[in-house]
């Protein structure tokens, strides 16, 4: 489905004659528009990209503009959250006590504070009918885990098409690219998300307008996007909408600015080939008929080989334990907190790849304290979270060998498609339906295949609850290997 490197590709830039439109997309007389962004990063080190001000700017050069005959309504929200979830460690089931935060788009969507109330505000159901939403996220999480932003990309965007809104995803850009990745690897993934994703998504390359900035404008701040880039932003989205300079508003910033805004969304981010990057959740591509793997022997491991092997049972291919070194994978848990002798082991003289998961939570509260723990919990280097054991991953310089199987993720989606689904069989280990999912992804991580047979008419049954599972685990693996939301069907 995809190959891919380490390397960056830059985009190339084909222009096209702006033409002035209507922003008002329901006719309703108001200009109404969300912006979203995250003002904390997941990475300690890096900044996150702050959405108050950009819809501050926003709102002002719109407001001012006289041109327009409509009643003008931007709001903001921050992906950025934070609760102290308790959960229980381990099959005995120890109480702790601990902060979960979110910082990806697919954790805002699924935290479960307000979460109702948050999807009806994304489909215009709340104070404000949207006209356009403005999709911005962390910088590291964009050129670190791209597959995970284009994963929450899409479950953001398919809410706001919902509502009758037009998504904008904002091309964010780092405050440091030394420590994340070039502007027009900023600029690539989020045209190849936007061009990927299950509904029409339109991009705004406020990136690329910092970047042509000259020097001199490039100011510096604690908060990212600094004041000049926040009004770059904004200008950026303005240009999107109307095809014309912001300099055109009677709210003044700085002209030039503006006009280089305009100059920018006048072109379009190119790209050839396959998309190039590395992160732990891409294909392993393994061609093989016979898959051998390896496992720690935990009873959580176990559950997750029936799953597997209830998978492959659909395939051509056959699964089989151990073999001559290397074999094509090891899988066990992710965390280093509990029991670290159970962990996935990186050794590439035994194994081609390495699959490791994060330990499910104890079942005494692990229905709700799991839909917190996909990104983090108690600091940015505990990897007991879907990203916690992903960026271990990465920190650690496993990679090419290790990949992450989310399954706290998977789980928000299954228990999201079946609102009566418990991630447990009992109070500890995980449901078969939650392992078939887990089987999925990682077959289709594996392979780059899919095994998914015909969905059963009955949706209250067990067959569809199984047919449903498998259907997730394969469209996440895709999204998160190839940036794509518009998965294709099984053949």
């Amino acid at each position: 489905m995809t190959s891919c490197s380490t390397d960056d590709t830059s985009s190339d830039i084909t222009s096209e004659e702006p033409v002035e439109v209507s922003p008002d997309i329901n006719g309703d007389g108001q200009l109404n528009i969300l912006v979203l962004g995250t003002s904390v990063s997941i990475d300690p080190n890096s900044a996150g990209f702050a959405s108050s001000r950009i819809a501050a700017e926003l709102e002002n050069i719109l407001s001012q503009d006289t041109s327009l005959n409509l009643e003008v309504h931007i709001s903001f929200e921050d992906i950025y959250k934070e609760k102290v979830i308790t959960y229980g460690l381990g099959q005995a089931g120890n109480t702790m006590n601990s902060y979960h935060y979110a910082h990806s788009l697919t954790q805002y969507y699924y935290w479960p504070d307000q979460q109702t109330e948050r999807l009806k505000n994304l489909t215009g159901e709340a104070a404000h009918k949207w006209d356009y939403v403005v999709i911005a996220a962390d910088p590291y999480i964009v050129a670190k885990l791209p597959g995970y932003y284009a994963l929450g990309v899409n479950k953001i965007a398919e809410k706001v098409a919902e509502g009758g809104a037009q998504p904008l995803l904002l091309m964010v850009w780092p405050q440091d690219e030394s420590s994340t990745a070039s502007i027009d690897y900023y600029a690539e993934l989020t045209q190849r998300t936007a061009d990927g994703a299950k509904v029409t998504v339109e991009t705004v390359p406020a990136g690329l307008t910092w970047d042509a900035l000259p020097s001199t404008k490039k100011d510096e701040s604690i908060e990212h996007p600094t004041p000049n880039g926040a009004y770059a932003a904004a200008a950026s989205i303005y240009s999107k909408l109307l095809n014309k300079t912001a300099a055109s508003s009677d709210y003044q910033y700085d002209d030039d600015i503006a006009e280089i805004a305009l100059t920018t969304q006048a072109n379009s981010i190119a790209y050839t080939g396959e998309p190039l990057f590395m992160s732990p959740f891409i294909s392993c591509e393994i061609e093989d008929s016979v898959l051998n793997y390896n496992h720690t022997g935990s009873s959580s491991e176990n559950g997750i080989l029936n799953g597997l092997q209830w998978v492959i049972s659909q395939s051509s291919r056959t699964l089989q334990a151990n073999g001559p070194a290397p074999i094509n994978f090891n899988y066990g848990r992710a965390n280093t907190n509990f029991e670290p002798n159970k962990r996935y082991q990186i050794d590439p003289s035994r194994f081609d790849f390495s699959f490791g998961f994060p330990m499910q939570d104890n079942g005494n509260h692990g229905d709700t304290s799991m839909l917190y723990g996909l990104d983090k919990r108690v600091n940015s280097y505990e990897n007991g979270t879907d990203l916690g054991a992903a960026l271990f991953m990465i920190r650690n310089s496993e990679l090419p060998h290790a990949r992450a199987i989310p399954i706290r993720t998977l789980y928000a989606q299954l228990k999201e498609a079946i609102p009566s689904q418990s991630a447990y069989s009992d109070n500890w280990h995980m449901h078969g339906n939650l392992n078939k999912a887990i089987g999925a992804y990682m077959y289709t991580l594996l392979t780059g295949d899919c095994a998914l047979a015909d969905e059963p008419s009955d949706r209250a049954s067990d067959e569809w609850k199984a047919w449903k599972a498998h259907k997730i685990g394969y469209e996440t693996a895709y999204t998160l290997m190839t940036l794509n939301g518009n998965v294709p069907e099984c053949n």
